[in-house]
């Protein structure tokens, strides 16, 4: 097994690291205010859609382009999926990378489906450990015919190397990693930091060394709502559900909008005057990531705060099945896919990453 822990750093994982960050943070800031606006706008959205109370908070939304398999492949495609979502758009004034007219993780998402639709087997590691690089450029390959998925040879070279860890260990399939962490959510989203690199998402901040495990937490999230469904056995125990936002980063959109995030003057001119993207693992990619998950986790209390007036209305919202992130992350999400348009890229400090951990 790969190891992920490395000697004289203390260690802080997820939420504790978060607020570590917000604490330490220089260039970015938690706004009260928008916290407060947010979690109202989110509320509304709830009541406005109370007829669908249980798909807004006990299933992510998800983009429609997600492929519809009813069988145990879909834990693999879900896999291969999570695995090439990563550092998906390119800088501002350059062409996009599109499929059926759509940019970034809805992209990957249409390329999986597409794949799937006309038989290729993208969810099989024995495939796609020796897929060829043309292979892989058909695949993935862009309305028009001209721009290359982001970082091409990178995702090529993980496919490969996160398929041998599963041939070699795993039977081939992801279904044996779940099996393997005893359908625990958070042991799983550990195996996937010990043994795939991609998902070792770790770095050095303020001397402490810092884990936010944002695709392997998406990864699971997806598998504990979209396998369970056909298959029982898949159901994830998990002790904590924490925002998926960064499945498609640009929701940091919705939280500059909201003023929930503010960024220093320094930072906005930097985003503002050039498009060289953030390392992963420098102090403010590290501000950026820390002050978000922080702040979604704020709006998730705030919201608590504001259901509490309701409950006599609405007992539903007094139901074990109310899962106040997922209800957040979703809100975050449909504000995404329907009111960003270019224009908010062009009006808010957006940020490109050059990573291959989300």
């Amino acid at each position: 097994m790969a190891k992920g822990n490395s000697s004289g750093f203390h260690l802080m994982e997820s939420l504790v690291a978060a607020k570590f960050i917000t604490e330490k943070a220089q260039d970015v800031h938690i706004n009260q205010e928008g916290i407060k606006e947010l979690a109202s706008h989110v509320m509304t959205f709830l009541m406005d859609n109370i007829e669908d109370f249980y798909i807004l908070t006990y299933t992510f939304l998800r983009p429609k382009a997600y492929p519809v398999e009813e069988d145990s492949k879909k834990a693999d495609w879900l896999f291969v999926l999570h695995t090439l979502n990563f550092s998906l758009w390119n800088p501002k004034g350059t062409k996009q990378w599109t499929v059926n007219g759509s940019e970034g993780y809805c992209a990957l998402c249409f390329a999986i489906k597409r794949a799937i639709d006309e038989k290729t087997p993208i969810w099989d590691p024995k495939y796609y450990t020796r897929m060829t690089q043309s292979e892989f450029e058909h695949i993935f390959r862009s309305d028009d015919g001209e721009t290359s998925i982001p970082l091409i040879h990178e995702r090529l070279r993980i496919l490969r190397e996160v398929g041998k860890v599963l041939l070699k260990k795993y039977r081939g399939t992801f279904v044996e990693c779940i099996k393997s962490s005893g359908s625990d959510a958070d042991k799983l989203v550990k195996l996937l930091f010990n043994e795939f690199g991609s998902y070792r998402d770790e770095a050095i901040y303020g001397g402490f060394k810092v884990r936010f495990h944002s695709k392997a937490r998406s990864l699971v999230s997806d598998i504990w709502i979209e396998c369970s469904k056909e298959q029982p056995k898949f159901k994830l125990d998990t002790k904590e559900m924490i925002s998926t936002m960064f499945i498609d980063y640009r929701i940091l959109l919705v939280l500059l909008h909201f003023k929930v995030l503010l960024y220093s003057d320094v930072l906005v001119n930097r985003f503002e005057n050039s498009n060289e993207p953030l390392e992963h693992g420098c102090r403010e990619e590290i501000e950026i990531r820390g002050c978000s998950l922080f702040a979604a986790n704020k709006v998730c209390k705030e919201v608590q705060k504001i259901i509490m007036h309701y409950i006599e209305e609405y007992p539903i919202l007094n139901t074990k099945a109310f899962n106040i992130p997922i209800l957040v992350d979703n809100y975050l999400f449909k504000f995404i896919s329907k009111e960003i348009e270019e224009e908010y890229m062009k009006q808010e400090p957006f940020h490109y990453v050059r990573t291959v951990h989300y």
